[in-house]
């Protein structure tokens, strides 16, 4: 990305959404705002040629839900829709027309989908779990830290894990979770956080674990073993088993269909 869009403002980018409206000849124009360069990838496959995918220019989800609380009139189009990550927050406290992917973010919502799931396993996945039981072990194993992402998220810690990677913790389906605490500096909080995780369900974990952890945990576990296959490449993966009809299996597309059918707006297709 150019440091010209990086640089862009909120009220720069809802400018643009105006332009794309004003040249909108038709009137056809809808729009689906998300929050990074993978969810256009993704999400442009899938809607129908009326639709622009755009990027928001800052903070993802947080630039979400920033802009779509704007009164500008641009904005409150009912043209204009976002889709996000649930990641823990409240659908209660979502702004209107921001829709979430089914469980936590755009890559359980693929994995949840139990033909791409075994697709993946049968050409990638080199671990001993059998079919039906390798998302749920990788999910449980990142339980405590899938926790502790919630709880920074809640409460305001202020932890960054972003540049935090653990396929060296890996040991064949064994997450070195100890060591994992200490390299985020969290070592104190470990037990509490795998007590909480102790009592979760083997459903609610699609709730709560996060898409990065989730890709490159599987590179860990796959059968090239990080050499050519990294979490970037994991997920070019799932996107290329995902079709429409996976998608029309989705809460995401129900919700979705149900709304472009109550104002007359195009998205998907039905």
């Amino acid at each position: 990305m150019d440091s010209i869009r990086e640089n862009r403002t909120k009220e720069d980018f809802v400018a643009e959404l105006g332009l794309l409206f004003n040249e909108d000849i038709d009137g056809s124009l809808c729009v689906v705002l998300v929050e990074g360069t993978d969810d256009v990838r993704f999400m442009e496959n899938l809607l129908e040629d009326n639709v622009v995918c755009e990027e928001v220019p800052y903070g993802g989800k947080h630039g979400i839900d920033d802009i779509m609380k704007m009164e500008d009139p641009v904005v409150q189009k009912k043209e204009v829709i976002a889709i996000r990550d649930k990641d823990y927050i409240e659908v209660t406290q979502l702004p209107d027309r921001v829709f979430l992917y089914d469980g936590c973010c755009l890559e359980t919502m693929i994995l949840m989908n139990c033909d791409i799931a075994e697709e993946f396993y049968k050409k990638n996945y080199n671990g001993c779990f059998e079919k039906d039981a390798y998302l749920v072990n990788i999910m449980r194993q990142l339980a405590p830290y899938s926790i502790l992402r919630k709880l920074n998220e809640l409460e305001n810690w202020g932890i960054s894990f972003s540049k935090i990677g653990f396929g060296d913790l890996i040991d064949r389906e064994s997450l070195k979770i100890e060591e994992l605490f200490v390299k985020v500096g969290q070592l104190d909080r470990l037990s509490w956080c795998m007590e909480l995780a102790a009592g979760i369900t083997d459903a609610e974990l699609w709730d709560i674990t996060n898409g990065h952890d989730f890709c490159r945990y599987l590179s860990g576990t796959s059968i090239f073993r990080r050499k050519e296959l990294n979490e970037n490449g994991v997920r070019e993966i799932l996107f290329e088993l995902y079709r429409k009809s996976d998608f029309k299996r989705t809460r995401l597309y129900c919700t979705m269909l149900e709304y472009q059918r109550r104002n007359t707006l195009k998205y998907v297709s039905e």
